[in-house]
């Protein structure tokens, strides 16, 4: 991320009522994005910076959330990554993985590494061994010859918001 310009959102809304075309910041989010929609799996990792993600990849969620109310990664296959020193990174975890199935993605269980140092051996096959373990789950996920169905929340969810959304002028709807 730190290999892009990445500006921060204004919150101006324009990419949820226009479309995402008519944002102000001329930047390299559809760079960013060119490269999502190219691969066939994202891994979103991230330390742990006082309990949370990193400022970069807020501020890309940030940019990028114009993609929730149309996902668009069906059948791409994601996970996520959090190191830590201490404790926290399970809850960061869930919420990047949140962010995955909200852009779409088919989203297999990522790692939390605790990364203090000094750390014995013992503490590094552990590591080791974690990350092994979300590797074949994610290789897995990406040689997966079926799509994913979304969960009946996911379904339920996306209708509750549909159905909430119908007083909004239509000439703010997106048309694809």
């Amino acid at each position: 991320m730190s290999e892009y310009n990445l500006e921060f959102c204004l919150g101006c809304k324009l990419c949820f009522d226009k479309g995402e075309e008519f944002c102000p910041l001329k930047d390299d989010r559809n760079v960013l994005l060119e490269k999502m929609e190219h691969s066939d799996g994202v891994i979103f990792a991230t330390p742990n910076y006082a309990f949370q993600v990193s400022a970069r990849i807020k501020n890309f969620f940030d940019r990028f959330a114009y993609i929730f109310h149309r996902p668009r990664f069906f059948g791409k296959t994601f996970t996520a990554i959090v190191t830590q020193g201490i404790f926290g990174g399970y809850d960061i975890l869930k919420y990047l993985e949140g962010m995955g199935e909200n852009f779409g993605f088919n989203v297999t269980k990522g790692s939390c590494l605790s990364t203090l140092e000094p750390m014995t051996e013992l503490q590094q096959k552990k590591l080791k061994q974690k990350i092994k373990k979300s590797s074949v789950k994610f290789y897995n996920g990406l040689i997966r010859p079926t799509l994913s169905e979304p969960s009946f929340f996911r379904l339920m969810l996306f209708r509750m918001t549909r159905t909430s959304l119908q007083s909004i002028d239509v000439r703010y709807f997106d048309y694809f």
